[in-house]
């Protein structure tokens, strides 16, 4: 970065990890001095980061967010039912969990046993 901040610091060496924490820290802060490698973010980190700041799901690289990181996320943000814009990701994903991602979601939010697919 140089003086006058019209560089950001590069963040294409760091960790998924690394690079969810300083957004989850202050998100306003990474995304002026940081140049964010969104693509560079798993989908652990995507559901880490989503459960806090779900104005960031137009970022998000569902393609990387696995059934765990799914069930996750629903746990403590169901509106993302809706939010996620990809519906055959969406409905692969549903296929998918098996009965103990069911049972662990539908613990948490039994009105999304809708979404279960028939056997």
């Amino acid at each position: 970065m140089n003086e006058n901040n019209s560089l950001k610091w590069d963040t294409s060496h760091l960790a998924s990890a690394d690079i969810a924490d300083l957004i989850l820290e202050d998100y306003e802060k990474a995304e002026r001095d940081y140049d964010l490698s969104w693509k560079r973010i798993n989908g652990e980190d995507w559901a880490r980061i989503l459960i806090k700041l779900p104005q960031l799901a137009d970022k998000c690289d569902w393609g990387e967010v696995t059934n765990i990181d799914w069930v996750e996320l629903l746990r403590e943000r169901p509106e993302f039912v809706e939010l996620c814009k990809d519906e055959s990701w969406k409905s692969g994903m549903w296929k998918a969990l098996d009965e103990r991602d069911w049972t662990w979601l539908l613990d948490a939010q039994p009105q999304l046993e809708k979404y279960k697919p028939a056997k």
